[in-house]
């Protein structure tokens, strides 16, 4: 049931997104997309039955990436995501800001990504956190955290946040959406003349974050 409601997002969704779909080249393609979708998922599935975060549910990347299809351009959906942070990035310069990113997984232009966009200010008090891996005190804008051996963050950049978040589990309140991206990678593939022009690109899958407070730690122990 799952997969037929998948499928049938997935037919919908790239008939409505563009003329030339990007990547969605038939219900035999969308199926072993969706296959792909699940199974990189697994663990997230397995875990999130027992997290007390995830008590009223939780979404993966892959769900995600399918709900944000289904929404449309310019439409979002809310929710409570579940990710592993696998990679990361900061925007420099462009229509993107000075925004800070931590993805799914370290290809961030692969289908199935969940992208979480920090707001700059969210994200220096997301580190700030007394709770980020135990930390002991907050002075002065250093943390001394339990258990990681560098010093306190001096300088918000996409190396601080990394050494602070990568790797982690965290469930992120907010809205998923498309994010369209100028670039000739991407999967699937990118589309030309996407909105007129001749650039080429691709859709991230998107949620927001200018708040800390959105943001959960997921903890082992």
């Amino acid at each position: 049931m799952l997969r037929a409601s998948l499928t049938s997002l997935l037919l919908m969704s790239a008939s409505a997104l563009s003329a030339e779909p990007a990547g969605f080249d038939g219900e035999a393609h969308i199926e072993e997309r969706i296959e792909a979708l699940l199974a990189a998922d697994v663990l997230l599935n397995a875990v999130r039955r027992s997290l007390p975060e995830c008590e009223e549910s939780c979404i993966t990347p892959g769900e995600a990436t399918v709900m944000a299809f289904a929404a449309g351009e310019g439409r979002s959906r809310p929710g409570r995501f579940l990710l592993d942070i696998r990679g990361g990035g900061q925007s420099i310069h462009g229509e993107l800001g000075e925004l800070f990113f931590v993805n799914s997984r370290q290809d961030y232009a692969r289908l199935g990504t969940l992208t979480i966009a920090f707001a700059p200010d969210a994200l220096q008090a997301l580190l700030r956190r007394a709770r980020v891996c135990g930390a002991e005190d907050v002075v002065d804008g250093e943390i001394t955290v339990k258990g990681c051996r560098s010093r306190g963050i001096s300088d918000l950049n996409m190396f601080t946040m990394m050494q602070r978040l990568g790797g982690r589990r965290i469930v992120v309140d907010g809205a998923v959406r498309l994010q369209w991206i100028d670039s000739h990678l991407g999967s699937p593939r990118p589309t030309a003349n996407k909105r007129g022009e001749n650039e080429l690109g691709y859709y991230q899958v998107w949620v927001r974050v200018d708040d800390a407070d959105q943001v959960t730690f997921v903890y082992d122990d």
